[in-house]
């Protein structure tokens, strides 16, 4: 009889503990596709360079369609036309099936920062030329923005007038929660791979994924200071090469730290998604610190992991 006891004790307790594990959640966002390159100049991407888009989200989709895990993908409208807009089209279909989907990162990535109202407002409506359609012939509504780099008006006048014009189209902004500082480690990845540095290579695969799981909990761990619970989070990631080799081995570490992934949809659901963005800023933070700041809780910035030096200079 004791036994049986203890048995169903320690099956309470762990049985617990494993519900408590599965109550976290995350949802995947992939800004910059049809694929990330920043030359704003180019009309046309080399033959190459778009056999390499093409490689690179076939894979990312892989490694997202083996995990389960929904997502939504970002798209600037100018990439798809310096890919080709057949092309470019067709890169994105992939993106509208099952639980993929699409949203607005503006036609061109520019800062809204050095943009009027005026030409906010026309990079929303460029940018939704080819997901517009997409998106209504695979059946689903086209609901999410993100802005380049999250700026999101620097001036309250700015904010406010544009929040209301993407109200007004039907769009709910997307936050996001957590990063990896992931175009760092990408500038440094391509350079390797240009110079066939294959001890560098496996040297910042290692340092991408140590520094993804430091990140994460960093964030887990500010999100709960900030509003007493760890609400669904929202990882921001980047269509790049890089990824594209490591998305499987971050989204198992997810796995690993007991998380569920679930469609931004589902994610903004929670009450703390709902509650207006009303924080003006000139800079980009993750959601955590904007949060900090409209309730008044002092939180510690120094503490978030920094990108390590060799990785940077990398880089250059």
């Amino acid at each position: 009889m004791f036994l049986r006891a203890v048995l169903v004790t320690l099956f309470s307790i762990f049985g617990l503990a494993s519900a408590s594990a599965q109550s976290k959640t995350v949802a995947i966002t992939i800004d910059d596709l049809p694929y990330e390159w920043h030359d704003p100049n180019l009309h046309k991407l080399k033959l190459a360079d778009a056999e390499q888009a093409a490689v690179v989200n076939q894979k990312i989709l892989a490694a997202l369609a083996g995990h389960k895990a929904p997502v939504t993908g970002f798209v600037n409208q100018l990439k798809v036309e310096q890919l080709g807009t057949e092309q470019g089209t067709a890169m994105l279909k992939p993106w509208t099936s099952g639980s993929f989907d699409l949203g607005n990162h503006l036609y061109a990535h520019k800062d809204v920062n050095d943009l009027s109202v005026e030409q906010i407002e026309e990079e929303i409506v460029r940018g939704d030329q080819t997901i517009g359609p997409l998106m209504k012939a695979a059946g689903k509504k086209l609901e999410f923005l993100r802005f380049p780099y999250n700026h999101t008006g620097e001036t309250k006048e700015k904010h406010d007038t544009v929040a209301a014009f993407i109200a007004a189209r039907g769009y709910r902004l997307s936050p996001c929660t957590m990063d990896n500082t992931d175009w760092e480690f990408t500038w440094a990845y391509n350079k390797m791979l240009a110079k066939h540095d294959d001890a560098g290579i496996a040297k910042l695969k290692a340092e991408y994924l140590a520094y993804t799981s430091a990140e994460i909990d960093y964030y887990a761990a500010l999100n709960k200071q900030v509003l007493g619970y760890e609400p669904p989070e929202i990882m921001l990631l980047h269509d790049n090469q890089l990824n594209a080799e490591m998305l499987d081995e971050v989204l198992t570490l997810f796995e690993s730290k007991g998380y569920r992934f679930v469609s931004l949809a589902d994610a903004e659901s929670d009450p703390i998604y709902k509650q207006p963005d009303i924080y003006i800023t000139s800079y980009g933070p993750m959601w955590g610190y904007r949060w900090a700041k409209q309730r008044g809780i002092k939180v510690n910035g120094k503490l978030e992991p920094e990108v390590p030096a060799w990785v940077t200079e990398s880089g250059k």
